[in-house]
């Protein structure tokens, strides 16, 4: 008998599970073939899309992040166009608080009228620049209260490339511009922030398609307009994907979303390389995995099937004692894969029993973990509703810009808790995160190590703002060789910290009790277990702080 003939008479036989197997195997090479095709197509297909929707999202995440930043200088122009020194013509003391709120010279406050500008913090108190009229153009959609976000222009004072954001006011009953002036480098650590990969190009795009800020060679092309393809796609659609070039030249594939708000749009290019190198590689993988599998599944039921029969039965009888929850009994198995399989069951069994257990106990940990939640989330919005009460009624303080910087103290605290679990937090590290904001200017001495629950560290957190921002206007942070230093000991069982202020002007005790007084006496009666004296010195303010609940790292009882 020839080696056909016996192929062909094995292949016919009947009862036997491996020509059964075999027949098949052989039965699908074609079909399959075909199948891994279509399935690499696909796949390429896929993963092309898959890379679209990515970059789609990213951009509505960049876009998204720069309306957050745009979102903050629209909340100082309001901010500062709601001050009654504005309104009532008192533009001294108006330009003292857009100097004050405006610190980092990136960004800066204008008021201008038609024929120039009133006030300029980022030139000398004093220094107009009447000369400068206001473009007509932009002056009636200032006035008419539309595109509250400029396009990137040119400052007649700066001479650099900026953008503004306008808000039309009256003062002494004639019609203004209020403009708050950002230089688009505050844009720059959006890139970090969003974590942009370094092949990759983002850019920042205003409503006329010029490059406002970049990820990379950022300097080099703001002020540029964008590749002509990429503003004919932003005509036809607010978001989208398509090949394109860099304008570094590298070709990419270029995905933009525009912003519904502002107009600005969001882009980012990657390199084509990247994109249709991982998607070829997707395919190949694929096909050549599943050309491994069908060479293996061939071999295994040519050499293997005569013994399977008996293992499945084995492993279906394990499968149903599993499926009743029987206990299932420990592998006994000639081949190794089924072996695997059969202990896979048995310690399935065993984990399925053992995770019943765990289902009841984790089930009481959810209950326990949502109880203490609720509570922390009950005093954190108690927390807030005290600052916004005071320092939204209390006359001499700021309002918004107040209630926001003890906001961020209080935000502070909380991020240094959270690193801790909230179960306690370090003494040192509560004093550094609460003075971070002048830390140029304020000596911390230390002292013993000390530990402080939750609460007396969100208290105390609260009451060094204070005294910071307190220092800041009237004390020594607010003078060039102003310092401040911070020190605690133990006395009497309690730690005493102190607050001393020296190189500003001499302090002056308030007439009135305000709410910076109120804040430092009740938490330290309430949550420090102490008290809070202040001292009105020649050289400075000294505030003595005696906190009642502490304890040592070993958990010792203080």
């Amino acid at each position: 008998m020839t080696i056909g003939e016996r192929m062909q008479a094995w292949i016919g036989g009947r009862g036997s599970v491996r020509r059964a197997l075999f027949g098949m195997v052989l039965s699908l090479i074609l079909p399959t073939i075909l199948i891994l095709l279509l399935l690499s197509t696909a796949a390429y297909r896929e993963a092309r899309l898959q890379y679209d929707r990515q970059l789609i999202g990213v951009t509505r995440a960049l876009a998204l992040a720069t309306d957050r930043s745009i979102d903050a200088g629209e909340a100082l122009a309001q901010a500062l166009a709601a001050s009654p020194a504005l309104t009532s013509g008192d533009l001294e003391t108006f330009e003292s608080l857009a100097r004050a709120a405006t610190p980092n010279r990136d960004t800066w406050i204008v008021l201008s009228d038609q024929r120039g500008q009133l006030i300029n913090t980022r030139l000398p108190r004093g220094r107009r620049l009447r000369d400068a009229p206001y473009p007509p153009a932009r002056w009636a959609e200032v006035q008419a209260d539309r595109n509250a976000l400029s396009n990137l222009f040119r400052g007649p004072a700066s001479g650099a490339l900026i953008f503004a954001i306008d808000r039309p006011v009256r003062v002494n009953g004639q019609p203004m511009a209020l403009a708050v002036i950002q230089h688009p480098r505050v844009l720059d650590p959006l890139f970090r922030d969003q974590r942009v990969p370094e092949p990759w190009a983002a850019a920042v795009l205003d409503r006329n398609g010029v490059v406002v800020a970049r990820s990379k060679e950022g300097e080099q092309f703001r002020g540029k307009l964008a590749r002509d393809d990429v503003r004919r796609a932003l005509s036809r659609q607010d978001e989208g994907v398509i090949p394109s070039q860099s304008l570094d030249g590298t070709p990419t594939y270029a995905a933009f979303s525009r912003s519904p708000r502002t107009g600005w749009t969001f882009v980012v290019g990657v390199p084509r390389t990247e994109v249709e190198g991982d998607g070829l590689r997707a395919a190949l993988a694929l096909a050549a995995l599943a050309s491994l599998l069908l060479a293996a599944g061939m071999t295994a039921a040519f050499l293997w099937s005569r013994r399977i029969q008996v293992e499945v039965h084995a492993l279906a009888e394990d499968a149903a004692g599993l499926g009743s929850g029987r206990p299932v009994p420990a592998p006994n198995a000639e081949l190794d894969e089924i072996a695997e399989v059969r202990a896979a069951l048995s310690r399935a069994s065993t984990e399925l029993t053992a995770r019943e257990a765990e289902a009841e106990a984790a089930a009481e940990r959810q209950r326990l973990m949502i109880n203490e939640l609720n509570h922390r989330v009950k005093n954190s919005l108690a927390t807030v509703q005290s600052l916004a009460h005071h320092s939204l009624t209390d006359r001499r303080s700021t309002s918004a810009v107040a209630f926001q910087e003890r906001l961020q103290a209080l935000s502070r605290a909380h991020d240094l808790l959270t690193r801790q679990v909230w179960e306690s937090a370090d003494l040192g590290d509560v004093v550094a995160q609460a003075v971070r904001p002048w830390a140029s200017q304020v000596d911390i001495q230390g002292g013993p190590p000390a530990q402080l629950e939750p609460a007396v560290a969100l208290a105390l957190s609260m009451m060094l703002h204070e005294l910071g921002t307190n220092a800041l206007k009237y004390g020594a942070l607010g003078a060039d060789e102003g310092r401040v230093s911070i020190g605690w000991c133990k006395e009497d069982g309690r730690l005493r910290l102190t607050w001393r202020e020296q190189g500003g002007p001499p302090p002056t005790p308030p007439k009135r009790e305000g709410f910076g007084s109120r804040l430092l006496q009740q938490s330290a009666r309430m949550e420090l277990r102490g008290s809070a004296e202040l001292r009105y010195d020649t050289t400075g303010v000294v505030c003595d702080i005696r906190i009642g609940r502490w304890r040592v790292p070993d958990e010792s009882v203080s």
